[in-house]
């Protein structure tokens, strides 16, 4: 039988929006409490913190290394980290849970669960409409001449092909397939979960006090 285990990234520093995990902590663990097939959560940080707050919720602590603890580091490098660290089997499926993403619902994960188990996806991310068609963007870099990034004479909205951007709503992967998945946790292998515009619109990622404010007065919801 297939094991589930949640992955948590929560490290003590933040730029913009000071210790912003420690707030934001309890409102994917209360999520998180409600998914009964999670074998287990692991909480990915650096903070003494936050490794408190796991443990009042019984969940695994993975001790983040300084090297891996700033703000360039991949989140595929964190996870080979974890990994190396245990002893994981091959057909261990890990979820990426990211503090800063607000808006969840159990049925979209069950969806990729499925995904999973069902069709053997070895991969799973979720896909939202990209804001900026890649048709429409150019480059101009030291005062050279304009360049489309992809070349181009498409003018007409109807006639450019679907573009799509990740979004990390829902991630979940096989452990053995981590080295073919791109820094991003993307690869060949993903299989895509398109969002329609109604759950596109739901998501927010934290950046700043603002971006929570705002969310919780728009949901009624105070984290």
């Amino acid at each position: 039988m297939s094991k589930h285990v949640a992955f948590i990234p929560a490290r003590k520093g933040s730029k913009g929006f000071k210790l912003k995990n420690r707030i934001l902590f309890s409102h994917t663990a209360n999520f998180l409490n409600q998914i009964e097939w999670l074998a287990e959560v692991v909480v990915s940080t650096d903070d003494p913190v936050i490794k408190e707050l796991a443990s009042d919720y019984g969940y695994s602590v993975h001790t983040r290394p300084d090297r891996l603890a700033s703000d360039d580091v991949s989140i595929k490098d964190v996870f080979i980290d974890y990994l190396k660290s245990t002893d994981k089997k091959p057909n261990v499926y890990m979820w990426l849970f990211y503090l800063t993403v607000l808006y969840r619902s159990i049925d979209d994960y069950l969806i990729a669960k499925n995904m999973l188990e069902g069709d053997n996806a070895k991969s799973v991310c979720t896909f939202v409409k990209a804001k900026t068609h890649p048709y429409d963007s150019w480059l101009y870099e030291n005062n050279s001449t304009l360049k489309k990034y992809i070349d181009n004479d498409v003018y007409r909205r109807q006639d450019k092909p679907d573009a799509w951007e990740h979004y990390h709503y829902v991630c979940c992967f096989a452990s053995d397939e981590l080295d073919s998945l791109n820094s991003e946790l993307i690869g060949q292998s993903t299989s895509p979960i398109f969002l329609n515009d109604e759950i596109s619109a739901n998501l927010v990622e934290v950046d700043n006090e603002q971006d929570l404010d705002d969310w919780c007065r728009k949901n009624n919801i105070r984290i």
